[in-house]
Order: C-alpha cells, then sequence, then structure tokens
C-alpha cells in the first residue's frame, strides 16, 4: 500500500496544473480592438468560414446551419437558412474556388471579405461574424461585388 504524505502529493498535484493549463490556449478573441485582424484572430475567421462554406457546398444544412451565430439562430430557423442560401447564395454551393481578403474587428465584431469563383462569375462577400462568449458566430453575408462570366 502506498503512502502518499502532503510532501510527495504537492508535486504531482503541480504537475497535473501545468498540464492542464498548458493544454488550453488562450482565445485569439479575448482582446478585441478596432482595426485589422491579428493572424491568429485571421486565422480562427478563415477556419469558421471555410466550414461553413464546405457545408454549404455539401449541401449540408444543418451542419452550415451550426456556424451562425446565436443570435441568428435565434430569429432564423433552419429551413429559413437553406431557402435563403438556395436562393440569393447559389455561388456558395456552387463554388469552385474561394479566397480571404481583409479581416477587421469592428464595434460590432469581425468583418471578412471573401472573394468566391463559381461557374456563373466572381464575387466579392462581405461576412459579418460576432463574438459570443469567445466562439465566433456568422450573422450575415453580402454579396459587395459581382463580375459575370463571359463566355467566349
Amino acid at each position: 500500500m502506498t503512502h502518499l504524505t502532503k510532501t510527495s502529493l504537492i508535486p504531482q498535484l503541480l504537475l497535473i496544473s501545468l498540464l492542464l493549463t498548458s493544454c488550453s490556449t488562450p482565445s485569439p478573441f479575448e482582446s478585441l480592438a478596432a482595426g485589422d485582424c491579428s493572424d491568429t484572430q485571421q486565422v480562427a475567421v478563415e477556419k469558421h468560414i471555410t466550414g461553413q462554406i464546405n457545408a454549404i457546398a455539401a449541401e449540408d444544412w444543418p451542419k452550415a446551419y451550426t456556424y451562425a451565430a446565436k443570435s441568428f439562430q435565434n430569429s432564423i430557423r433552419l429551413e429559413q437558412f437553406t431557402a435563403i442560401i438556395a436562393d440569393q447564395y447559389q455561388m456558395l454551393i456552387d463554388n469552385q474556388d474561394f479566397t480571404f481578403t481583409n479581416c477587421e474587428i469592428t464595434s460590432s465584431g469581425v468583418s471578412q471579405e471573401v472573394e468566391v469563383v463559381d461557374p456563373r462569375g466572381n464575387y466579392l462577400l462581405l461576412y459579418r461574424l460576432e463574438v459570443d462568449q469567445l466562439q465566433l458566430g456568422v450573422v450575415a453575408a453580402s454579396v459587395i461585388e459581382a463580375s459575370e462570366a463571359v463566355n467566349t
């Protein structure tokens, strides 16, 4: 039978504490200052939007919906979300490629520009995301520029 004393237990507790704290990394959204996104913020935003666009392209509506902000989900049901995407954002379903440009922290959250290419043309979308309990959520995306593909 092993006998633990206070002095043998303290190093074990310190080791456990160190392991637990080293596994958790702080959220890149703990500190939000207006201006350009930091590199870690940009990576997190790109990962979040990529997840949603990939789910939309796969027409996995429930998964795509999980990337929406809680405030969005509280006002728009999954069926409405699906209809909005199908009616107004066909370029996301049919996308052939997308790239990220400007990312900015604003007073209301994060703004990220995304260039989307589909068979009909190129589109520049502005995504607006909110940060709620250090988690990202898509609030809206709007087309701010579109150019039609020219068939020759």
